[in-house]
């Protein structure tokens, strides 16, 4: 290869690294679902241990968790919300929503607080406090926002 040639695909290649860590970032979606708040208040902010899940969940009046021995769950009076709790997943559900937004409100608050970065699409890895989890949204017969504890 020709030191010309060599020279000018360097240049070419520093140019285009260039671009890449000076791209304006993708604008952030803002979470407007009370379910994703929910879901950050009850599973993301207790992450790693889920502990204070229980206590997060009754402010969003989930009163009354049920113990089912490996597993808590609770609901809204109105049913619009219910939560499932366990040592290695938090789970929260509701109705359809008709908001197509919903998957990249999620993306966008597990990237607050991961320590790596979280895909564009679900299901993504985050890790938080060292440890790797399973972020996921199903939209299949209501929406259901889950953070599963990848061991």
């Amino acid at each position: 290869m020709s030191d010309t040639l060599f020279r000018i695909l360097t240049l070419s290649s520093l140019f285009v690294l260039a671009s890449c860590t000076t791209a304006t970032p993708t604008a952030s979606t803002p979470v407007t679902s009370k379910a994703i708040e929910a879901f950050i208040d009850i599973c993301l902010k207790t992450a790693p241990s889920f502990a204070g899940s229980a206590e997060a969940a009754k402010r969003f009046g989930l009163n009354d968790l049920v113990d089912m021995g490996f597993t808590r769950i609770g609901f809204t009076a109105d049913k619009n919300l219910s939560v499932q709790l366990s040592e290695k997943e938090c789970v929260v559900t509701t109705p359809n929503q008709p908001d197509e937004s919903l998957t990249r409100q999620l993306l966008r608050a597990a990237q607050t607080y991961s320590q790596t970065p979280v895909a564009e699409s679900v299901p993504s890895k985050v890790r938080i406090q060292d440890n790797n989890f399973i972020l996921q949204h199903d939209r299949k017969g209501g929406e259901t926002y889950v953070l599963l504890r990848n061991k």
